[in-house]
């Protein structure tokens, strides 16, 4: 098979490898990258080439790092709607608004991009444990590819996961621990994922880009598939909800290889958003004289797929930010609950807190006049409502009961407010 990278070595420690002996980390705490080899991707990869591939995340396998396409394992991910959101473009003064709607993958979220080259990377390695470290959706992704390609799955949970993401774990067969928290600010599940990094046969398959550096790779499709949804155009903006910044990164490098490579003219300015109890990607980005990226400390946030106090990939989400001009809010609670709603009664896109915090941002730049209504912007949704019902109940009322009765249904309706 074809195999388009010039470069693959450790960020940190410089030791470079071949496609075949790279690890998914090399235990210095640095992510391993892989450079494209831009000359020859140009002899292989053309808007054509495209027209004549499979659908779907793989259609990219020439850019991933896998060492047999052959054998290749797929629960359907990728290729998700691109919709026009015009009804909540009017609500929010845009013209242009556009969703990739992450929430039809297989596991409910974008996850399943970045996880599943993972656990194949893992399957191909001869692994037969898989292990990560995740508020719930990640883990749900590993413990689904891994029940699909027979490997064991263990993930490592904070001891508050929601019911909702817990079941589902379980449900897939993965060994499940909710682990406690010892010391304020510190993630317990990250701290135990170090511990068993290294064992003989276990591949640690979290989000996290400096424990395994092939899932950047999966995540690049995002990138190539907006472009390709547009056209081979770019949006002016796009926002990511950003805990960790792995998904800003990804999709950026996604970008930034198809302009190398001359697919698309310009990158899409990023914006990273983050609720106001965990963001420490934004606070570093406002401050122009580090490139550091200090702890949070404790967090406090609806968003629990947000909650990163440790962002593993923040380093790479600001190096894109700060060289194509992106910005950085923090949003409130009360901001995300409010879009996720008016998410769904425009759009009919159900989505958790996480998945929708990008619009609480977009509405903000919107407002301060940074973003202009002609501007054409791509918000992708992350994660599904099912996720995480708890959250949007807080924002229902209780649903009447009435009697068989189509008078009273009728005035029922009549005092009803609709906020559409």
């Amino acid at each position: 098979m074809t195999h388009l990278y010039s470069t693959i070595r450790c960020s940190k420690c410089g030791r470079e490898y071949t496609i075949d002996d790279v690890p998914p980390n090399d235990g210095c705490g640095g992510r391993i990258e892989f450079l494209l080899d831009v000359e020859a991707a140009r002899e292989i990869i053309t808007r054509e080439s495209f027209r004549r591939a499979a659908t779907g995340l793989w259609r990219y396998a020439d850019l991933m790092p896998i060492t047999d396409n052959r054998a290749v394992v797929t629960l359907g991910e990728g290729n998700t709607p691109f919709l026009r959101a015009e009804r909540l473009g009017e609500l929010m003064g845009l013209r242009h608004l556009y969703l990739k709607n992450e929430t039809v993958n297989p596991t409910g979220s974008f996850k399943d991009r970045p996880i599943c080259v993972g656990v194949i990377r893992a399957m191909q390695d001869k692994s037969h444990t898989v292990v990560a470290a995740s508020s719930g959706n990640a883990a749900a992704s590993m413990a689904a590819y891994a029940a699909r390609t027979g490997l064991r799955a263990v993930v490592f949970v904070p001891s508050t996961v929601p019911s909702g993401k817990l079941v589902q774990l379980l449900v897939l067969g993965a060994n499940v621990f909710r682990v406690q928290e010892e010391e304020k600010g510190v993630d317990p599940t990250t701290q135990l994922l170090w511990d068993v990094n290294g064992m003989a046969g276990w591949a640690p398959v979290p989000s996290f880009g400096p424990f395994n550096g092939f899932q950047f790779e999966g995540t690049k499709s995002l990138g190539y598939e907006i472009a390709e949804d547009m056209r081979w155009q770019t949006p002016d903006w796009i926002l990511f909800p950003t805990g960790s910044g792995g998904l800003l990164a990804g999709t950026m490098k996604g970008f930034m290889e198809f302009e190398q490579i001359g697919l698309i003219d310009e990158m899409p300015r990023p914006v990273v958003v983050q609720p106001e109890g965990c963001a420490p990607v934004v606070r570093a980005h406002l401050d122009s004289l580090t490139d550091q990226i200090e702890p949070w400390g404790p967090t406090s946030t609806i968003c629990g797929g947000l909650a990163d106090p440790t962002p593993w990939d923040g380093d790479a989400a600001l190096w894109y930010l700060r060289c194509t001009n992106g910005e950085a809010v923090s949003v409130s609670d009360e901001e995300v609950l409010r879009w996720l709603v008016q998410l769904a009664r425009h759009e009919g896109v159900f989505a958790e807190p996480s998945g929708v915090a990008a619009l609480a941002g977009l509405i903000q730049l919107v407002n301060d006049g940074v973003i202009d209504s002609s501007d054409t912007v791509v918000v992708p949704v992350t994660g599904s409502g099912f996720k995480d019902i708890g959250a949007a109940k807080t924002q229902l009322v209780e649903a009447p009961i009435i009697p068989p009765s189509k008078d009273i249904l009728l005035r029922f309706l009549e005092n009803k407010s609709d906020d559409r």
